[in-house]
């Protein structure tokens, strides 16, 4: 039996092997298609990729890569190899994120060509979109202790006002604590009885921070405070706090004011990390980088400086207007930045490059900015608020929407975290707009979610103070915090190299100036001209003096005429020959 199944094998492997036929009657090979993480379904099934996952994939695609066909080292080919193959591989979980993100994000769009959807009212976009959404746009009437600046929790479940009055308000914007949707309430108020200048959340909806007449009070979720942070305990100068900034990740509340200090206070120790003299003078203009935690501070000079807490130095200095920094934000990403100058001026910047993309004239100075989580601009300036739609990477030709306050003066501006809300403060109040597409619609519930609920939040600020992150990590390139400099000698000639050669360059580029003080006069170069000219009463004025030197020289030396000086070469002159007399 054995012998009788392998010939059976035998013989059908021959026959199978005659009738395939040669390559040469198969015609030309096609060509090979894409690897296999191009071909497979990104759901992991086995399956061939449809159309849609195609067209969700070529999203991804960073084009053509490197071919290894020409290389001529075996391990330079396989690194090429190994490279195009992880670049294919994060396309493919790129595109399965997309799996995970349901939602997506509208935008209003005009149907024709004279149609302006900066045109829209907020009482026609509310009676356009769902009821939900709708009720989220209305007016807060407070007019007796504005203008408000506003704070919104980093998961956007609860609001911030600070009235200048002393006026501080907890408000649950949406009515999401109420359990109804769209009606805001405020679940606590307290009154300061002082200036209030700013306010800022912390960690969470348990504790925030408020500027006011003298010191920097900490307060938690319902009013009662915690701490009176004095500027004569250990708490650097004193000066007046203007503008408050928090880190999330560093756990650090940032705080500049009229001294020009900017300081940088651990809120889970307590402790002041460092306390840096801008020494440009008073600053009211303040805004973090949320992607490396650097300090923006806009001046009086028209700069903005960029601040880490390791430095006494400004990282970057930028001139961006001809007169006073208004305002100023940076996106998200960390790549965009937008200004505001008394010159009426907007401009956006590029802060890799730190050059200026695009600039906007406004009717007034704007005095607050914002970035949405899509990277719309918010402006408010005066009574009016814009908001503009895909103005970083290119021009806006205009408004995306418009809104008017009546009868006041916009203070600040901020959008909700994960909604289509702007929230605005103002002189008489406070102002909710919807703007569809700023928010973005699909969240991570362990950054910052939405729904959390206490238990979660409370595990959640366990996480985060065990992954805090310490001040010595905030500097321009974050990347760079877990690399190596293998040779720091050959870094630091190449720093230096080019720190000379940029030097030439600025001295090349210098116009040198004439410090004449007085000698390029027209009477100075007249007689500078006259010098040069040899007529005949100078020849005899110099024969004349040059006579009363040989006189003067002759009666020193006693009638006799000089002896010429003496030379070190006169030693290989000839001698006189001596006369002997016969």
């Amino acid at each position: 039996m054995p012998s009788s199944s392998s010939s059976t094998v035998a013989a059908a492997a021959a026959s199978s092997s005659s009738a395939a036929p040669s390559p040469d009657a198969m015609g030309p090979r096609k060509p090979k298609k894409d690897g296999a993480f191009k071909q497979l379904s990104v759901e992991g099934n086995g399956k061939r990729m449809t159309a849609a996952e195609k067209q969700r994939l070529k999203r991804y695609d960073r084009g053509e890569g490197n071919s290894s066909k020409r290389a001529g080292s075996h391990k330079l080919k396989q690194r090429i190899r190994r490279g195009e193959a992880k670049i294919g591989a994060a396309a493919k979980r790129a595109a399965q994120a997309e799996l995970l993100e349901p939602t997506e994000a509208g935008v209003l769009e005009a149907e024709g060509e004279l149609e302006h959807t900066s045109r829209f009212t907020q009482r026609q976009l509310a009676q356009a979109v769902d009821a939900q959404t709708a009720c989220k746009a209305y007016d807060m009437t407070l007019d007796r202790l504005g203008p408000y600046r506003i704070s919104y929790t980093a998961d956007g479940r609860r609001l911030l006002l600070g009235g200048r009055k002393g006026h501080v308000a907890i408000v649950d914007w949406d009515g999401s604590h109420a359990g109804v949707h769209g009606t805001p309430r405020v679940l606590h108020e307290v009154q300061m009885r002082e200036t209030v200048r700013d306010v800022a959340w912390l960690r969470d909806q348990s504790m925030f921070a408020a500027a006011q007449h003298k010191n920097l009070y900490i307060y938690d979720g319902t009013g009662t405070e915690l701490h009176c942070l004095r500027p004569n305990h250990g708490h650097g100068a004193p000066q007046t706090v203007q503008r408050l900034q928090f880190l999330r990740y560093h756990w650090l509340l940032a705080s500049v004011g009229l001294g020009g200090h900017l300081r940088y206070l651990d809120v889970s120790t307590g402790v002041t990390v460092t306390d840096v003299a801008t020494r440009l003078g008073d600053c009211s203009v303040m805004r973090a980088n949320a992607w490396n935690g650097v300090m923006h501070l806009g001046h009086a000079n028209g700069t903005v400086t960029l601040w880490s807490p390791n430095m006494h130095e400004p990282l970057v200095k930028m001139l961006c207007h001809k007169g006073a920094i208004a305002a100023l934000c940076v996106d998200r990403g960390g790549r965009y930045m937008a200004t505001s100058g008394v010159d009426g001026q907007l401009k956006v910047w590029d802060v890799r490059t730190y050059r200026p993309l695009h600039s906007y004239f406004t009717p007034r100075a704007a005095t607050d900015l914002d970035f949405s989580d899509r990277g719309m601009l918010a402006a408010v300036h005066g009574g009016t608020v814009q908001v503009f739609k895909e103005c970083t990477a290119s021009r806006a030709a205009g408004p995306y929407v418009s809104h008017r306050l009546a009868g006041c003066v916009g203070e600040g501006l901020r959008f909700a975290p994960f909604e289509d809300v702007l929230g605005v403060g103002h002189s008489k109040g406070f102002c909710s707009m919807v703007v569809p597409g700023a928010g973005e619609p699909n969240f991570d519930s362990f950054e910052a979610g939405p729904f959390q609920t206490k238990k979660m939040r409370q595990e959640s600020e366990v996480v985060a103070l065990l992954e805090k992150l310490p001040p010595e990590t905030i500097q321009l390139d974050p990347a760079k915090v877990n690399t190596v400099d293998v040779n720091p000698r050959e870094r630091q000639k190449e720093i230096q190299a080019a720190t000379a050669a940029r030097l030439a360059e600025a001295q090349a580029g210098k116009r040198a100036k004439k410090k004449t003080r007085g000698r390029s006069k027209i009477g100075k170069r007249e007689k500078k001209k006259e010098l040069n000219i040899m007529d005949e009463r100078r020849k005899k004025r110099q024969d004349q003096l040059e006579r009363e030197r040989e006189k003067k020289q002759a009666k020193a030396s006693g009638g006799k005429p000089a002896k010429p000086a003496w030379d070190a070469l006169d030693r290989f002159a000839p001698k006189a020959k001596k006369i002997k007399k016969s």
